[in-house]
């Protein structure tokens, strides 16, 4: 029994004191597409490993988490940059491609081969897309002059009312919840609400110190919690008299009300979500990568070994710990957030240390038990009473 206790005694202090650490963690990577300008990451909801870009280069597909790329061809077009994709949830073989200039196209067969979707366009300047959750067939872009909407996989469009027709939708979001409710951002009219599944809009812009919205986040446990990334002007020219101007703004009201953050007077490009861990949000800015654990609240950088600020897309790759890829304009990075189950307890940074220490501790306890009713039952059979 000395011995077993021995063993316990060492293993509980050897857990109390020693916490695992992460290595070649916590820092950015570059890890493919290298000079390639990357404005679009998306992935295939079936099989995560295998992920879409819009780049520079075309339209890009990867099988294995990002490290190989080969081009996607069919007839897209070789004149124009692709500025996004999107992939069908309930049928990953059906693929969407957006461009500035040249409209929708659509691929039935995993982006061997592609036909363009553009009966009933006004126009073919398509900044953004985005899916029903619970309709496939139900897309909606953002162009110029206001929303677009296709009830039947993009054979034919109509356009939504509530738009002027000189403003740019920059970005759409559907709740995810109820997807009769979305959100619109605008390049300089703010951010427009539809309660009708998109048919009609209005603006709700009280609180926004910035109308040129860029990015929008719709936190997936509480839908009235938004996050509206917005544009920040270069000079300083063009900032609103005593008022901040870009980075990030939050409601927590469904848009009746707007509230800056910590994040701004930088330009917002894309916002990205941990599915593990949902009051996570990671931000793309010009600037670097951000991270808020408090649902856009409060915001810190995540710059270590970046070596370009301009991280157009950010993307997040389901894991514990998440796993952000970023498109910039030099290429692919990567970055393993190791540091985020830790700030996730209450003691920031030693919750591993505690846990395997509480470990140690009861692995003393039980066998200080252990060895102490040995004693007593040797005790017992030496005195014929009984001890307890």
């Amino acid at each position: 029994m000395a011995r077993i206790f021995s063993v316990f005694l060492i293993s509980g202090l050897w857990c109390s004191v020693i916490a695992p650490a992460w290595a070649g963690e916590n820092v950015w990577h570059k890890i493919a597409l290298d000079k390639v300008h990357i404005v679009s990451l998306t992935s295939d909801p079936a099989r995560p490993s295998t992920l879409y870009a819009a780049t520079s280069v075309g339209v890009q597909k990867s099988m294995d988490n990002g490290s190989t790329w080969a081009k996607l061809g069919g007839n897209l077009p070789e004149d124009a940059f692709p500025n996004a994709v999107l992939v069908n949830p309930l049928n990953s073989k059906e693929l969407y491609v957006s461009y500035d200039g040249r409209g929708i196209f659509k691929s039935s067969d995993s982006g061997n081969t592609w036909q363009a979707m553009n009966e009933g366009l006004p126009n073919l300047s398509v900044r953004c897309m985005a899916i029903s959750p619970k309709d496939p067939n139900l897309l909606y872009i953002g162009i110029m002059g206001g929303v677009a909407i296709s009830t039947n996989g993009g054979k034919l469009w109509h356009m939504s009312s509530g738009f002027k027709r000189t403003v740019n939708v920059n970005a759409v979001s559907i709740d995810p919840k109820n997807p009769q409710f979305l959100y619109a951002g605008t390049g300089g009219a703010g951010v427009f609400k539809s309660g009708n599944g998109g048919v009609s809009w209005i603006d709700i812009n009280q609180g926004l110190s910035s109308l040129s919205i860029t990015a929008l986040h719709i936190d997936p446990e509480n839908p009235d919690i938004v996050l509206a990334g917005a544009y920040h002007p270069a000079t300083p020219t063009d900032f609103y008299v005593g008022e901040a101007n870009g980075g990030v703004f939050r409601t927590s009201d469904g848009g009746r009300t707007w509230n800056e953050t910590t994040l701004l007077t930088v330009t917002i490009f894309s916002f990205a979500a941990a599915p593990e861990y949902p009051e996570v949000v990671y931000t793309g800015a010009w600037g670097g990568a951000y991270r808020s654990v408090d649902r856009g609240e409060s915001w810190v950088d995540l710059n270590e070994g970046l070596d370009n600020a301009f991280l157009h897309k950010i993307f997040v790759i389901p894991s514990v710990p998440p796993v952000i890829l970023a498109g910039t304009t030099f290429g692919l990075l990567s970055y393993t957030d190791a540091r985020l189950e830790k700030l996730r307890h209450k003691d920031s940074g030693a919750s591993r240390g505690i846990r395997y220490g509480a470990a140690g501790v009861v692995a003393l306890a039980l066998a200080g038990l252990l060895w102490l009713r040995r004693k007593r039952k040797r005790a017992v059979q030496k005195s014929g009473r009984p001890v307890w």
